[in-house]
């Protein structure tokens, strides 16, 4: 059971983990040279794992701006750095929330529950009391929960 892709990934994911903990535990005492080239290697992997969907964007931040911390000396760079891989980030994830909005535009279910939304919530706005004494914030969220559920069966 150990010799399978899954355990082997599991080892090499649990090594990984390892070695950032201590790189970052040991950075400062480093030599210079080692510092970096052990960032460089954890910098791979955490392209690697990136890529691979293993890490999210939030874990993946983390690392890098510790990384940068660990490696730059200069607090003025590495803010420079910081600010620019926030960017970057931001970037990404402004295309891909644009890219999902087009996807749904184009979906006609999407576009079904978004006009009912419309109409449920004006119904519910309307009304002065609620079944079972709920809010109406919480009698709004399940009836627009049972219309996703509908429209996307």
């Amino acid at each position: 059971m150990l010799a399978t892709p899954q355990a082997q990934q599991y080892r090499q994911r649990q090594r990984f983990q390892h070695e950032a903990r201590q790189f970052f535990a040991q950075a400062e005492r480093l030599p210079a040279g080692e510092r970096e080239r052990r960032a460089q290697a954890l910098q791979r992997n955490i392209d690697a794992y990136e890529g691979a969907g293993e890490l999210s964007a939030g874990e993946t931040v983390l690392l890098r701006v510790a990384l940068i911390r660990a490696t730059v000396a200069d607090p003025a760079r590495q803010a420079e750095l910081v600010e620019a891989l926030a960017a970057r980030y931001r970037g990404e994830a402004e295309r891909s929330n644009a890219q999902w909005l087009q996807q749904q535009a184009q979906d006609p279910r999407f576009r079904d529950y978004k006009r009912r939304e419309q109409e449920i919530v004006a119904e519910v706005m309307a009304m002065r009391a609620f079944p079972r004494g709920l809010s109406r914030d919480e009698y709004l969220r399940q009836r627009l929960q049972a219309e996703r559920e509908r429209v996307y069966r």
